[in-house]
């Protein structure tokens, strides 16, 4: 079993997109296997599966080696960082009183039995026991073969990667050796992986987001504002529901009294970066409760909505005048999502980039209403 290394793993966060996370699919929905005994049936695919080679092992003070014994005792050479990329398809297989797992290969329908595609890597059993650590993935245990099995478990192969073959219909081909009555009998089992009648789900729980953007209006304001957020949300099913914290500005103009002066200069949007002669709000803040979904999806185009209830403050300077207002807001979103397998839910979690058109309605609870009550807007953003 390869060890994890936790020092990467922290580092992960800062790999952005987030296309460098791993993405796991349950089969909602799969095909038996052919032939019937033993049962058999696609259980889940892990895509972008970030892992140690074997043999390898952490040497202190950041440094890593692969020890080997020699007449001279244990030595370990130094070697680089090399994290290999690849994938992992998992099948639900009911072994009975034994079956021994002699190979796994992942190919077209159209490949011959046990003899065509990808051959697997490395073959992986489920491990039992509590995880050492809450960042790391559910450890998986590597066999030499013949993996030999008993009752029901979940068997993975870990495969080179192929993005157009996860597109269209595969499977994976177990070959095995089955035990009736002191008879040894092999098999080559084709389960369907990918295609007709498989249908997975993203396990995807925790989100973090991002975004830009553009304002027409507040109610504090006539002037378009800039805004720049962040957010972290976890999926629901199908509902993501997120916190978002948005900071930006504008440029306003006022009257010595405090009031808007409507012939003085308005919408840079750029006080929050450089405040310059005209600009009178420089601060803003908003906090958003948001939820949000996929209503529908086209391979990896997909159709999202949101609703958000958002609180914001701005302070304008240099006359003392602040304001708070809140009210809902609701968005029409274009994605770019990340399904990556054949089959994936419409309705699944992803994750994804695109633009978002919005409006927003304010009700001044602080301050002078300066602005308009009912406004738009634009987003680029990603979760």
């Amino acid at each position: 079993m390869s060890a994890r290394r936790p020092s990467l793993l922290l580092a992960l966060p800062a790999l952005w997109p987030l296309a460098c996370w791993s993405v796991h699919y349950q089969a909602r929905q799969s095909t038996p296997g052919d032939p019937a005994r033993p049962a058999t049936h696609a259980e889940r695919i892990a895509i972008r599966d970030l892992h140690d080679k074997p043999g390898e092992a952490s040497g202190g003070s950041g440094t890593w080696i692969r020890p080997r014994v020699t007449r001279a005792g244990l030595e370990g050479n130094e070697i680089s960082v090399d994290i290999d990329r690849t994938l992992v398809l998992s099948v639900r297989i009911e072994a009975g009183a034994r079956a021994d797992i002699l190979d796994l290969t992942w190919s077209p329908p159209s490949a011959p039995l046990c003899a065509g595609g990808h051959p697997v890597l490395a073959i992986l059993t489920d491990a039992e026991g509590e995880l050492n650590s809450g960042l790391t993935e559910r450890p998986q245990v590597r066999w030499e073969r013949p993996v030999v099995l008993q009752g029901e478990q979940v068997l993975s192969g870990r495969f080179d990667e192929d993005s157009p073959l996860l597109h269209q219909d595969s499977v994976v081909d177990v070959r095995l050796a089955t035990y009736e009555a002191g008879v040894r009998r092999e098999d080559c089992v084709r389960v369907p992986m990918t295609g007709a009648g498989v249908t997975y789900w993203n396990l995807k729980h925790w989100s973090l987001g991002g975004r830009v953007s553009w304002r027409r209006a507040l109610p504090s304001t006539n002037s378009s504002v800039v805004l720049l957020g962040l957010s972290a949300g976890r999926w629901w099913g199908p509902v993501r529901i997120a916190v978002e914290g948005l900071v930006g500005g504008t440029a306003d103009s006022s009257r010595s009294d405090g009031a808007p002066d409507p012939d003085g200069p308005h919408g840079t949007g750029l006080c929050f970066v450089a405040s310059g002669p005209d600009c009178d709000i420089v601060t803003m803040g908003t906090v958003a409760l948001e939820t949000s979904g996929i209503g529908w999806r086209w391979t990896r185009w997909a159709i999202g909505w949101s609703v958000a209830y958002e609180t914001s403050f701005a302070s304008l300077r240099p006359v003392h005048r602040w304001a708070i207002a809140g009210g809902p807001r609701l968005g029409l979103q274009l994605l770019r999502a990340v399904p990556d397998v054949a089959g994936v839910s419409r309705f699944s979690p992803t994750s994804a980039w695109g633009f978002e058109l919005y409006a927003a309605a304010g009700q001044e609870w602080k301050g002078a209403a300066a602005g308009t009550p009912v406004t738009y807007g634009v987003s680029l953003l990603g979760f």
